[in-house]
């Protein structure tokens, strides 16, 4: 009796400890920098929380190497960022907290502030490991594209609550 109360118990608690993870990709950018990087815009829901997540890596070559980096946003954060990025007009610069966002010459730079590689190399020989934070060049055609799709995702979320 003992043994069968034991068992119940673990699979009961490991039951109750795990969490199940909904990743939805919003969708995908291909930027047009000369190190092109790959910006991957999904949506993480575990039990209570909801998050937007924001993947990106570039390729190798011989003059970059390889880095990949992950921000995980909150609801507010991200409407943050998307009210930023539609309202922001040419020559203009915005900055806070969790990011940078420079529009100059028909280009947005964006750089994520609290980002930094997670491929573990090292930047040069017996060095540190890489700490290069996310950054990227969009065309004025690329935002109108990146507002529409991810204020759609956003306003389906808000209706769902």
């Amino acid at each position: 009796m003992k043994k069968m109360s034991l068992l119940l118990a673990i699979i009961s608690s490991i039951s109750l400890f795990s969490q199940e993870i909904i990743t939805k990709e919003i969708f995908t950018l291909q930027t047009k920098e000369k190190n092109s990087k790959t910006i991957l815009f999904s949506s993480q829901e575990r039990s209570q929380d909801f998050y937007y997540i924001i993947k990106a890596k570039n390729e190798t070559s011989k003059d970059f190497s390889k880095c990949k980096w992950l921000s995980r946003l909150s609801v507010g954060d991200f409407m943050y960022f998307l009210d930023a990025l539609a309202s922001i007009e040419e020559g203009s610069t915005f900055e806070c907290s969790l990011f940078l966002l420079k529009y100059k010459n028909n280009k947005l730079n964006i750089k994520f502030n609290k980002t930094k590689c997670t491929s573990e190399h090292k930047t040069h020989y017996f060095q540190k490991s890489c700490n290069r934070s996310l950054n990227f060049v969009l065309y004025e055609s690329q935002i109108k594209d990146i507002i529409n799709k991810l204020q759609e995702n956003l306003d389906n979320h808000l209706v769902k609550k």
